[in-house]
C-alpha cells in the first residue's frame, strides 16, 4: 500500500515542515529594492473597468483578487531615470533623490502661461518611508525645481502587512505676474491585505496598499485674470509584489468608483482582449462624461435606436428613442447625478460609463 511521504512525521516534526515549506505562501515583505529602480522601464497597460470589481476595500490575509478577465485599453511604459541622467544643477538641488519619473500634468480648463514641454518628479528612498521631494518643470524658456515644503511620504519602509503611515504633504510654485499654484494635502497610506492576484498576464503574491487622501489646490494666473481654490480627495488601491517595482495594479477611484485601472500586462499584451474589439457597437466619449448636459455616445451605424440608461443601483433614469446622426448620438443628462452608470441598446453589448 502506497503511503503518504509524510505520514510518518511527528508533530514536531511537522510543525516544523509546516513552518519551512508553508512560508512559500505567506505574506510577502518589500524592501526599497522591490519598489522602481533608477534606468528601469515599466511595462503597464491601461484596463477597462470591469462591471464588477467586488469590494476592493475588503482587507486582511491570504485573499485571493481575480481579475484574470479585465479587457486592455492602451499600453504603455513608465521610465524611472537614475540621478546621473538629471543636469548637474538639478542633481545638485535633489541631491538626496534617488531616481526621477515624467509625469503629466492635470489639466486644470486654463490656458497655461508657460509653454511648459515637461514635468518630473524626484522620489527617494528615506530611512523609513518611500517619498516625493520635489518636481521639475521644464519649459521652453528654463528648466524649474520645485522643492517641496512638506514632503509626500508614500509608502512605509520595510512594505509589510499591517504597515501604515499617516502625514501631509505641500508645495507652492510661484512665478509673480506669471502663475501662483500652491496645494496641501494629506493621506494615511496602509498596507491593509495580502495575497493572491490574478490578471491576465500571471499570478502575483502581493501586499495591497490602500492610500486615501484630500487636498486643496490653489491656483492664481494674473494675466487672465482668474483665480479659484479646487478640493480634491480619493482613494487609490495598489497592489505590489516582489521584484515588480511599480504596482503590478493599481485603482484610482473616482467619486467612489473604481473607474481608473492600471496592470501589468505580462510578456505579451497581443494575448490579452482587447476592449475595443469586444465592446458594443458603441462608446461613451469622453468617459468620465461632465455633469449637466448631454453624454455623447459615439455609434457605428446611423439610425434611429433605443437606448436604455441604469444609474449604479439598476434603477432606469432613461430609456427612448434616439436618432443617430454622423455616428454620434446625445443621452439627456442634464438632471443626473454623479456617479456610474450603465447604457444598453437592444442586441448589443452594454457600456458603463461614469459622471462626474
Amino acid at each position: 500500500m502506497m503511503r503518504c511521504p509524510f505520514s510518518s512525521l511527528g508533530t514536531a516534526q511537522a510543525v516544523v515542515f509546516a513552518v519551512l515549506f508553508g512560508s512559500l505562501s505567506a505574506q510577502p515583505v518589500l524592501t526599497s529594492a522591490d519598489l522602481p529602480q533608477g534606468g528601469t522601464t515599466y511595462a503597464r497597460a491601461n484596463a477597462a473597468p470591469p462591471f464588477f470589481a467586488g469590494d476592493l476595500g475588503a482587507s486582511g490575509e491570504d485573499l485571493t483578487w481575480d481579475f484574470s478577465d479585465i479587457l486592455l485599453t492602451t499600453d504603455a511604459e513608465t521610465e524611472y531615470f537614475s540621478m546621473g541622467a538629471a543636469s548637474i544643477t538639478t542633481q545638485f538641488i535633489f541631491s538626496s533623490a534617488d531616481h526621477f519619473t515624467a509625469f503629466e500634468i492635470p489639466d486644470l480648463g486654463i490656458e497655461n502661461p508657460l509653454p511648459i514641454s515637461g514635468a518630473t518628479t524626484y522620489l527617494r528612498f528615506g530611512g523609513d518611508a518611500y517619498e516625493v521631494i520635489g518636481l521639475g518643470i521644464t519649459t521652453d524658456i528654463f528648466d524649474l525645481p520645485v522643492i517641496y515644503d512638506d514632503e509626500e511620504e508614500l509608502l512605509p519602509l520595510p512594505l509589510t502587512y499591517g504597515a501604515s503611515l499617516e502625514g501631509t504633504s505641500a508645495f507652492t510654485l510661484n512665478l509673480p505676474e506669471l502663475l501662483y499654484y500652491q496645494t496641501a494635502q494629506s493621506s494615511v497610506v496602509e498596507v491593509d491585505a495580502w495575497g493572491t492576484l490574478l490578471l491576465p498576464g500571471g499570478s502575483y503574491e502581493c501586499l495591497r496598499v490602500t492610500r486615501t487622501y484630500a487636498a486643496q489646490d490653489s491656483v492664481n494666473v494674473p494675466a487672465a485674470e482668474l483665480g479659484f481654490s479646487l478640493p480634491r480627495e480619493g482613494t487609490v488601491y495598489e497592489w505590489y509584489a516582489p521584484g515588480e517595482g511599480m504596482p503590478v495594479l493599481s485603482v484610482q477611484e473616482i467619486i467612489g468608483i473604481p473607474a481608473v485601472w492600471q496592470f501589468k500586462p505580462g510578456e505579451d499584451v497581443s494575448d490579452i482582449p482587447n476592449a475595443a474589439d469586444t465592446e458594443a457597437a458603441f462608446q461613451v466619449t469622453p468617459n468620465p462624461a461632465a455633469l449637466g448636459g448631454y453624454v455623447k455616445l459615439s455609434c457605428a451605424e446611423d439610425g434611429l435606436r433605443v437606448f436604455e440608461v441604469q444609474d449604479a443601483a439598476g434603477q432606469c433614469v432613461f430609456k427612448g428613442e434616439i436618432e443617430v446622426h454622423q455616428g454620434q448620438a446625445l443621452l439627456p443628462a442634464a438632471t443626473w447625478t454623479a456617479g456610474a452608470y450603465t447604457v444598453s441598446t437592444p442586441g448589443q453589448q452594454s457600456v458603463r460609463f461614469i459622471l462626474e
